[in-house]
């Protein structure tokens, strides 16, 4: 309570009072005397308000402090007594409980101006106290004044309200505020006068509008969703509650009505059902297909079979009404159809260099590794079983990492089909495809009984390895090589150690280098792990499933010496490596016998057991001298190498150690 005399008393209640809405000096320039005083306890600032010790309150209303009960509750004894409340937020329900309550004044915290709006009320609302009486309010009032009060609070509210008169028939509206004319379209002069049923139209849920309609019979509050038209024939959905007012003696007397534009909501709900319905489809359109592909790929011994059963598969199901696979040959730049729905057709080369609309989607597809979209009038019928395809179909290329092995084309007469959701599962089923075969073209090389040996020596000014050789003082000691999932090539290389400055350099003079780290650092050498976007040697290899036995760079060129399983692929090898590079002399080329128990058996066998993460592990742990003793390496270099933390590092190499540990003592 105020210490001074004859001061009037406002006082601030809310979570926190101190910020305040107008400063006390600012109030006293219009209004001489007044004292702000504050309060956060609900309870207390009831108990000061019914001792009669403050004038007027002002109270926040939100989620720390519910200013509406408090209004509430001084109105059961003191329904003069000025409360100006400030909500945080407006809804239906706010606005409805505070004219209910007979708020003196209601200042949403997001107007226009706050400080100056919340002066304004209290201007008009501070009582004046002169010794024991209180005179209210501080300028004279007459009961017009007290109405046009109410109505201008009632019209800056921020959602719709309207009054209509229950004791007139067909319940006219005899008052709407200012939102009512933004929210509805419908200015003052058109809706005074007439039931609010012009709001309604051709779309307006009948069910709701008995709803509406039973409750204004029975003299019942409710609340609906409603859609609703504005004069020029547009829809918004409104949020709608009414309730009935009623006289001393319990009469209905009148009908106030909230209406708060919820078009957005409603639209978003609508949106997301929509797109909830979209996905059901969809997943119920291609789970099948994606279990019984993946299980049947399980099965398949080569690459024909691969391309059978996944061929057979998309034909035979109800998914998709056709499918077909093409291998890719990147030496001829074509594309050959290896398996139809046809059995007997002849298989058709179509070359992807042609400038053709229906050739471009395929060169897309192979380029860039993504699915590409067949429009319905780019599909060649030599392409399908010359049926007309209203929806087109889609190139899918098939892909294992940076390596692309061919295109699975499918097609439909649904005109809805592929959208964005479906082309994401059939681009992952390309990818599965992809890798089941590298599986097998991997497995060819290291267990068919004759393999391709091949060695070749690079030379090219754009090899960065080759002019790191030459920069070097001592021979760069390959120690093996890794393509992870994110395509990185990483080479592991021993150097002398006055040649590291060198390698910790690369990163700024090649723009294929991305990362130098160090692995081991012991006397004389240095085990770098060198991380390059992409070697095109490594791609060729990949593509056709070719094992590195070896890498010697000198300061002449980069010799590889790899296998291969088919003398075919030997050939398309080396016509690749020639395409790309300046210099390939052949040093080696001839067939090799296979033990089934050979070390590149062996090691194929375990490496495919093991994870990515696994096999990095092992490998960096072994270029590095981690095994050796004396260790040459940190287990805590090699985590920071792979971008994990210590304990992960150990975790994946553990894992790996027990793995080849069991393969060595189960072989």
């Amino acid at each position: 309570m105020s210490e001074r005399a004859g001061s009037r008393v406002v006082l601030r209640v809310g979570e926190n009072p101190a910020d305040e809405p107008f400063p006390e000096e600012a109030l006293c320039e219009v209004a001489e005397n007044v004292v702000v005083e504050t309060e956060r306890d609900f309870t207390a600032a009831l108990d000061r308000i019914e001792s009669g010790d403050v004038d007027c309150v002002v109270a926040d209303h939100g989620s720390g402090f519910d200013g509406i009960s408090l209004l509430e509750s001084v109105r059961r004894t003191r329904p003069a007594f000025p409360v100006i409340v400030l909500p945080e937020t407006v809804d239906g329900d706010v606005s409805r409980r505070a004219v209910r309550a007979d708020a003196t004044a209601f200042v949403p915290q997001s107007v226009e101006n706050f400080s100056a709006a919340v002066r304004e009320e209290l201007v008009d609302v501070v009582p004046v106290r002169q010794g024991d009486r209180v005179r209210m309010p501080i300028h004279d009032r007459t009961a017009t004044e007290e109405q046009r009060l109410k109505e201008r609070a009632l019209d800056e509210a921020p959602v719709g309200i309207t009054i209509a008169d229950a004791t007139e028939p067909d319940d006219p509206l005899i008052y709407v505020n200012d939102s009512f004319e933004e929210v509805t379209g419908y200015e003052k002069e058109e809706a005074i006068g007439v039931n609010c049923r012009f709001l309604q139209g051709e779309d307006t849920d009948a069910e709701t509008v008995a709803e509406v309609r039973e409750a204004v019979d029975n003299e019942q509050s409710v609340a609906v969703e409603l859609l609703n038209y504005r004069p020029d024939g547009s829809t918004f959905w409104n949020n709608l509650a009414i309730s009935p007012i009623r006289d001393d003696e319990g009469a209905v007397t009148n009908y106030v009505a909230f209406q708060q534009d919820i078009t957005e909501r409603k639209e978003a709900e609508a949106a997301i059902r929509e797109e909830r319905k979209r996905l059901e489809r969809v997943l119920d359109r291609v789970e099948g297909l994606v279990s019984d592909l993946t299980e049947v790929l399980v099965r398949a011994d080569d690459r024909p079979e691969i391309h059978r059963l996944a061929v057979d598969r998309f034909n035979s199901g109800t998914e998709f009404d056709q499918a077909w696979i093409g291998e890719y040959d990147p030496t001829s730049k074509t594309v050959t159809i290896a398996e139809y729905i046809d059995c007997s057709r002849d298989p058709m080369t179509i070359d992807i260099d042609d400038d053709l609309p229906e050739t471009s989607a395929l060169a897309r597809a192979i380029e860039t590794g993504k699915i590409q979209t067949l429009s319905a009038g780019s599909v060649p019928g030599s392409w399908t079983d010359e049926t007309e395809y209203a929806g087109g179909g889609v190139a899918i290329p098939l892909t294992y990492r940076r390596t692309t092995y061919g295109v699975l084309a499918v097609f439909d007469t649904d005109a809805d089909a592929f959208d964005e959701t479906e082309q994401t599962i059939l681009g992952a089923l390309g990818r599965v495809i992809g890798s089941a075969i590298n599986d097998v073209l991997s497995k060819r090389t290291v267990t068919a009984d004759v393999t391709i040996a091949i060695e070749v020596e690079l030379s090219d000014s754009s090899l960065f390895l080759l002019d790191l050789a030459g920069r070097a003082t001592e021979e760069l000691d390959y120690r093996g090589i890794h393509v992870g999932d994110d395509g990185a090539v990483r080479f592991l290389l021993a150097v002398d150690t006055a040649d590291e400055a060198i390698l910790l350099s690369a990163p700024d003079r090649y723009d294929a280098v991305t990362d130098v780290s160090v692995l081991s650092n012991t006397d004389g050498e240095r085990v770098l792990e060198l991380v390059a976007q992409g070697a095109p040697f490594v791609d060729a290899l990949a593509t056709y499933g070719a094992a590195i036995e070896s890498v010697s760079i000198g300061q002449s060129g980069v010799q590889l010496r790899f296998r291969v399983g088919t003398e075919q692929n030997g050939r398309a090898i080396v016509e690749e490596l020639e395409a790309i590079y300046e210099s390939v002399e052949l040093l080696a080329y001839h067939e090799t016998e296979n033990e089934a128990t050979s070390p590149q058996a062996f090691r194929a066998a375990v490496e495919s057991d093991l994870t990515d993460r696994q096999l990095t592990a092992l490998r960096t742990a072994y270029a590095s001298g981690f095994f050796e003793w004396p260790r040459e390496s940190d287990g805590d270099d090699l985590a920071d190498a792979m971008d994990v933390v210590p304990s992960t590092y150990y975790q994946h190499l553990r894992s790996a150690e027990k793995k080849l540990v069991s393969a060595f003592f189960e072989s």
